[in-house]
């Protein structure tokens, strides 16, 4: 991924900054030149919430070529032959849609994606982009590029659901958590239950399994018994006044922050609060079921010690998916005689599932209790910000890589968070010559990495960024073109910079630790927080851009954003959590003020 978005995104990005530098050597005014690049972003970012949702890739890569061209003609160049190139081209983009040629490229795109399989649909919702193929008559439903389900795991989908409702001796009242497209509702339906309700908030996933899969309708969907709401599990689940006998998580690995979400204390919690007394509640993870050791033992352990403290009863069943069935009481273990008679009482047909599975499958069931057993010490608990269990997730996929940062993050971890502070302050000190263009680096840092944390937070309270990171990034955008404005009367003011700078670190250090207080469920408060940070951050620029020449600011800033970007999602949010992140920047700046302080004196 790194590689490819290298490859992608540096050739344009390097035409991009010459071509700054050289607008702001034409007009003579870089403070002018940065407001209107910071302006058009923000311009940009609210387009993409019109173009994510009713444009494809390539229309969008249409429309900003014609843009482009657009641009080189406004420009009028010396070159006549250039122009006309210029021209020529513009006319041929614009014929491109009518003759369905951005769509035929679309269509094309899409099924290098997942060959050798044939892809039905692809669309975009405010979650996720949604792929089906057909391989045959077996169909795979992909969410962002991962796949969600297929069509014909038959034997994982009753392993699943029977071994969950089995353990339960009267599983009446049912709560399902995603995936209940894939099978799992029909499944379900076979026990004597008397109501499911299914949780899936994508409403286009539904659209799309119900019109492309032939039986997806056999699959529980329509049965009277469930009950569908489009709304997010955790939403859902904090203001739920219903008690239900069985809580089933269908989801994928937490292989980013929108699922991780659904694997913390915090979420747990919830899940107790709506468990009748003998209630469970079963989820599944990833594992290795004869040899667990490794990345893949540290990812289960810590989501196997998360769910054991906050219930007192694990049931663990080993396999390729490690299932973990957790209860309120402690209770024994039912036996493998019991689940058969259960089994059979309750006149279940399957195809792969039988009784004398039972017994194979607890098998190694003492093994694997002792492996996780004997690991906790070794592993974190997965929360909500401080998501270990994300990274230990990446940890197993990172093994299968030749770019690894198991290493990185073992040697990070080790660091006490006391040290950031000494080498922060140790920079400084290297640079207190130049302590002015060490606070524009740290400020395009702490820029870029306030707004990822900001984009985390949003990720995990609200369960989806797809649709919504635009909006922050216009919110940034807009707030360093509105700071930049009023830097310029800042400055006519005959304030001294220095001290109008000093101001500006320790606002920004003050809102980098109020961020985890004030961002909970109120969407515009992220988009306010957001413009508030870009706008301190507009006004620092707008006095450096007065003090320095346009090349120096700008690229100090970038390599600033550029370290940001890649350590806190690499490095500083894995090893220290949001919380700390946040105190960490916020140290960054404060530092900043002593030394800056000092300079001025």
């Amino acid at each position: 991924m790194l590689l490819i978005s290298s490859l992608a995104t540096i050739p344009q990005t390097i035409c991009i900054g010459i071509s700054f530098i050289l607008i702001c050597a034409l007009i003579q005014n870089p403070l002018k030149a940065y407001c209107r690049e910071a302006f058009g972003a923000f311009l940009a970012g609210l387009l993409s919430l019109i173009l994510l949702k009713y444009f494809n890739s390539w229309e969008i890569i249409w429309l900003c070529s014609s843009l482009f061209l657009l641009a080189i003609v406004c420009i009028k160049p010396c070159s006549r032959f250039f122009r006309a190139i210029a021209i020529l081209t513009f006319i041929a983009l614009t014929l491109l849609p009518p003759l369905g040629i951005l769509t035929q490229l679309e269509n094309y795109t899409n099924s290098l994606r997942f060959k050798p399989e044939h892809v039905i649909a692809s669309l975009n919702s405010m979650y996720a982009n949604i792929a089906l193929t057909r391989s045959n008559q077996h169909y795979s439903l992909y969410e962002n590029g991962k796949l969600s389900f297929t069509t014909e795991d038959t034997e994982a989908l009753e392993e699943f659901a029977h071994m969950i409702l089995l353990h339960h001796p009267q599983p009446k009242k049912i709560l399902l958590i995603g995936g209940g497209t894939s099978g799992l509702l029909a499944e379900i339906l076979k026990h004597p239950v008397e109501s499911i309700e299914y949780l899936e908030p994508d409403e286009k996933l539904i659209y799309t399994s119900l019109r492309y899969i032939p039986q997806a309708r056999g699959y529980g969907l329509t049965d009277k018994r469930v009950t569908l709401y489009h709304r997010d599990a955790r939403s859902f689940i904090k203001t739920a006044h219903t008690k239900y006998d069985c809580v089933i998580l269908n989801m994928a690995d937490p292989s980013s922050l929108q699922q991780n979400r659904f694997f913390t204390v915090e979420f747990f919690q919830e899940i107790k609060r709506i468990l009748n007394p003998d209630g469970t509640f079963s989820l599944a993870l990833s594992s290795k079921e004869d040899i667990l050791s490794g990345q893949i033992l540290a990812y289960n352990t810590s989501l196997y010690k998360t769910a054991k403290s906050v219930f007192k009863n694990i049931t663990i069943l080993p396999g390729e998916r490690l299932i973990l069935i957790c209860s309120l009481k402690v209770m024994p273990q039912a036996p493998p005689e019991e689940l058969i008679q259960r089994f059979r009482e309750r006149n279940i047909t399957t195809v792969y599932f039988t009784p004398e599975y039972l017994h194979a499958k607890l098998f190694r069931q003492g093994y694997i209790q002792e492996r996780l057993n004997a690991f906790q010490s070794r592993t974190a608990l997965n929360q909500d910000y401080f998501p270990h269990g994300f990274f230990y997730y990446l940890c197993v996929w990172d093994k299968q890589s030749w770019l690894s940062f198991n290493r990185l993050w073992q040697a990070t971890g080790r660091i006490n968070f006391l040290y950031w502070g000494a080498l922060i302050l140790l920079l400084y000190f290297i640079f207190r010559r130049n302590t002015a263009k060490a606070v524009i680096l740290t400020s395009g840092f702490t820029g870029i990495a306030l707004e990822i944390i900001i984009s985390f937070i949003f990720q995990i309270n609200f369960g989806f960024l797809y649709y919504r990171l635009g909006v922050i990034v216009a919110s940034f955008m807009l707030g360093l073109s509105l700071g930049s404005i009023c830097s310029i009367y800042a400055l006519k003011r005959s304030i001294p910079w220095k001290t109008i700078a000093c101001s500006l670190e320790i606002s920004l250090g003050i809102i980098a630790i109020a961020l985890f207080f004030l961002l909970r469920q109120d969407q515009l408060v992220y988009f306010a927080a957001t413009l508030l940070i870009g706008f301190l951050t507009g006004v620092e620029f707008g006095l450096f851009y007065n003090q320095f020449s346009a090349h120096t600011v700008y690229i100090l800033d970038l390599t600033g954003a550029c370290i940001g970007s890649l350590l806190t999602g690499l490095v500083i949010i894995p090893m220290l959590g949001i919380y700390k992140a946040c105190i960490a920047i916020a140290l960054t700046k404060f530092i900043a003020l002593v030394f800056l302080r000092t300079q001025a004196r």
